[in-house]
């Protein structure tokens, strides 16, 4: 698993908020397991989920300045009740996650130092992602901020639908992944890590983040989220054989126009 060139201070397990507030934004691939993920981290003693952009749909998702300030305010509060003993140990204040589905940019790295973000990347196999889209495509909705979708593509045979997202889409991926790499302060976790290993995965999330917690609270979060998880998602990896060879050549020709970098973590 990648790791962040940062060194973030570590913090035990000992149920004491730290003094900075952890501010945490998992920008993710859509279908990379970010809701899951997300909601692990939201389950930590004291962290909770926060919801950083003014609206969904077809927009991009991209930070709100305003949002940021009014989480900002939220967290004071918090603490304040904290401290002055109206919140009980098990809700102390740590932070917010807010997963995102979110391009780098001047602007996105402008507000992520004003508000002292911390960033974890979330990445999965292209080609599972692919299968993903497909079905949510067909049984989910057809609304993306990727591409725009229409209701007769439902119809249409597998091999053609598969190359509307292999053109349409996938350059919103490609262009997610180069962008994250020029921002070297991140931590990066693959959707395979996750599978293979959620206490792992969510261990290093919270040492990169500075989340005080213990090897017992990591359990304890994974346990709610199961207990808690509504939407099933196929949580498979090496689904993307699904994928015709010829669409799969065309998602290699996107990526050979960029010889120096490694998509293999993609699956490429």
């Amino acid at each position: 698993m990648p790791v962040s060139d940062s060194n973030p201070q570590q913090h035990p397990g000992t149920g004491l908020s730290p003094a900075q507030p952890v501010r945490l934004l998992l920008a993710c691939m859509p279908k990379s397991g970010s809701t899951y993920l997300s909601a692990l981290i939201a389950h930590l003693p004291g962290m909770r989920k926060a919801i950083l952009v003014p609206g969904f749909d077809r927009r991009e998702q991209e930070l709100s300045e305003k949002r940021l300030e009014e989480e900002t305010y939220k967290e004071g509060l918090m603490r304040y009740l904290w401290r002055t003993g109206q919140l009980s140990d098990p809700q102390r204040p740590i932070g917010y996650v807010s997963q995102m589905h979110l391009r780098n940019s001047l602007p996105t790295r402008t507000l992520i130092e004003r508000h002292e973000l911390r960033v974890v990347v979330q990445i999965r196999d292209i080609f599972d992602i692919m299968v993903s889209i497909r079905d949510h495509l067909l049984n989910e909705s057809l609304v993306s901020s990727a591409a725009y979708a229409t209701e007769e593509m439902k119809d249409w045979p597998e091999d053609r639908l598969f190359g509307f997202i292999a053109d349409m889409v996938m350059p919103w991926y490609f262009n997610f992944y180069l962008g994250w790499l020029d921002y070297p302060d991140r931590l990066t976790v693959s959707y395979e890590a996750l599978l293979k290993d959620r206490a792992g995965t969510l261990r290093a999330v919270a040492d990169y983040a500075g989340i005080p917690t213990s090897d017992a609270e990591i359990a304890a979060a994974i346990e709610k989220t199961e207990a808690a998880r509504t939407r099933k998602n196929a949580a498979i990896a090496g689904r993307g054989t699904a994928v015709p060879e010829t669409v799969k050549q065309r998602i290699r020709d996107f990526a050979a126009y960029y010889p120096g970098v490694d998509f293999s973590p993609i699956g490429l």
